[in-house]
């Protein structure tokens, strides 16, 4: 064999391993990138990088955990706060060292374990397999067609326990949307826990936490167009940087974190015990701190006090009944267990039938006017902006009716069940006006009224 035939016959032997190294170069993540390709591989041992090098995302083991999971944080702000978590929900044993993301021959992104099953995928529709996997700075995870452009699936769509700057939690009842926080299951498992938060469905909308996907938990009050009547404005640390865009024709409400101008990291987080807490990255600290956070005090517990009743976190007992009721059970009441709330004392002038004792002169019932109040909860909004009088003759002409309000931004509300999760701030809050019988309202019992300093007799017209 000539040199030329043995060029030739070494260079057949050393191709198909020239092939086989370049597949392997390019099934690895290019350092610091922010895009995952068809032809690459994310690896445990392996991240994307948004562009700016704001967020990361890889594989991670909370607190050394036996479980992996693949996550999202913050790349420059130390601990590795989680921000996001893909399969919160299917995580992947620690001794599983082949796990991977990738492209999978459908265009959707996957994660693969070592046997090469999918344990989660982005599981959209797509038209054309030629997608890409994309890190922004803005924290999503974005699938996209590489030829169009288009946002085929978005991390943001799929909220975990923490709200970032852009990202929405809200309804919209049209189109079968509802994205609310989850919280994870404890504080070294992702898995969803027991408590979600995000907006009522209703209009207004309100701002709660539940537990157990269902019971409330915590209750912000509707939002009036800048605020929500619960939080009172201006307190300590309030989540002014909070906006909720209402749409009452696609009966949608999305509740957005401002803060794109703002220098400072902020997030809220729902924890595992329920306690949600708006948090900014302190610098000079170089920690997390709270700037707000509910339930705070007994009066932010959801129903603490029963119905009928008001609670006030400056006085001892924080719970009282509210003017015109009286304990349901004064036993349980004595032993500061509020739950059964109270019950009225005088029946309404409608309520009295012809089989009642009913007094000569019969008088109409009149409004107590509340001041500095977290409205109650199950309210019935009118939306009638030709005043508060047409509100408070609605209420007067419907024997159902417990309450009204005309708070600014949302015009008339209406109660005709039970009042409950009322609350009395030293500042701040709206009127409320309870219905009460002429009676309760009449003489020296005005001075009785002790949970709220502020408050006026009105009389229907």
């Amino acid at each position: 064999m000539n040199k030329k035939e043995k060029k030739m016959a070494w260079t057949r032997w050393e191709f198909p391993l020239f092939l086989m190294l370049g597949t392997m170069l390019l099934t690895q993540v290019s350092t610091a990138s922010d895009t995952l390709t068809q032809s690459q591989e994310l690896s445990l041992n392996q991240t994307l990088v948004s562009a700016g090098k704001i967020f990361e995302m890889g594989f991670f083991n909370p607190s050394r955990s036996s479980r992996i999971y693949l996550g999202m944080w913050y790349k420059n702000i130390p601990g590795q706060r989680i921000v996001w978590v893909a399969n919160r929900e299917n995580p992947l044993p620690a001794s599983d060292s082949a796990t991977f993301l990738k492209i999978g021959g459908d265009g959707n992104l996957r994660i693969v374990d070592g046997n090469q099953n999918t344990v989660w995928s982005t599981n959209v529709s797509v038209v054309s397999n030629k997608t890409i996997g994309v890190l922004t700075d803005k924290g999503e995870l974005i699938l996209k067609d590489s030829v169009s452009g288009t946002s085929l699936w978005n991390s943001f769509d799929y909220p975990c326990d923490i709200l970032l700057s852009g990202m929405n939690v809200g309804y919209n009842t049209r189109a079968g949307v509802k994205l609310v926080l989850s919280s994870w299951q404890a504080e070294d498992d992702p898995s969803p826990g027991k408590f979600i938060a995000g907006l009522s469905v209703e209009m207004p909308p309100q701002g709660f936490i539940w537990t157990n996907h269902l019971r409330p938990f915590y209750r912000g009050g509707p939002w009036v167009g800048g605020n929500f009547i619960g939080i009172p404005d201006g307190s300590e640390g309030s989540p002014n940087t909070v906006n909720v865009i209402v749409n009452k024709q696609q009966e949608s409400a999305f509740l957005r974190l401002n803060t794109s101008d703002d220098p400072y990291v902020t997030i809220v987080v729902l924890n595992p015990s329920g306690l949600l807490q708006m948090m900014v990255w302190d610098e000079e600290l170089n920690a997390w701190i709270d700037s707000w956070k509910v339930p705070e005090n007994p009066c932010d517990f959801y129903g603490i006090c029963g119905p009928y009743s008001v609670c006030d976190k400056n006085k001892s007992p924080v719970c009282d009944c509210l003017r015109g009721f009286v304990p349901k059970s004064t036993d349980e009441w004595i032993r500061r267990n509020w739950t059964g709330g109270c019950m009225r004392q005088t029946k309404l002038l409608c309520e009295i039938s012809t089989s009642d004792v009913a007094p000569k002169v019969s008088k109409n019932d009149k409004f107590l006017q509340l001041s500095n109040m977290k409205l109650p909860d199950h309210f019935i909004y009118l939306n009638d902006q030709n005043g508060a009088q047409n509100c408070e003759n609605w209420c007067l002409n419907n024997c159902s009716c417990t309450a009204y309000a005309y708070p600014d931004g949302i015009n008339c509300t209406v109660w005709t069940s039970e009042l409950m999760d009322v609350q009395h701030f030293p500042y701040d809050g709206v009127d409320l006006f309870l219905r009460l019988a002429y009676s309760e309202l009449g003489g020296k019992q005005i001075k009785e009224v002790n949970y709220s300093p502020d408050f006026k007799i009105v009389s229907p017209i």
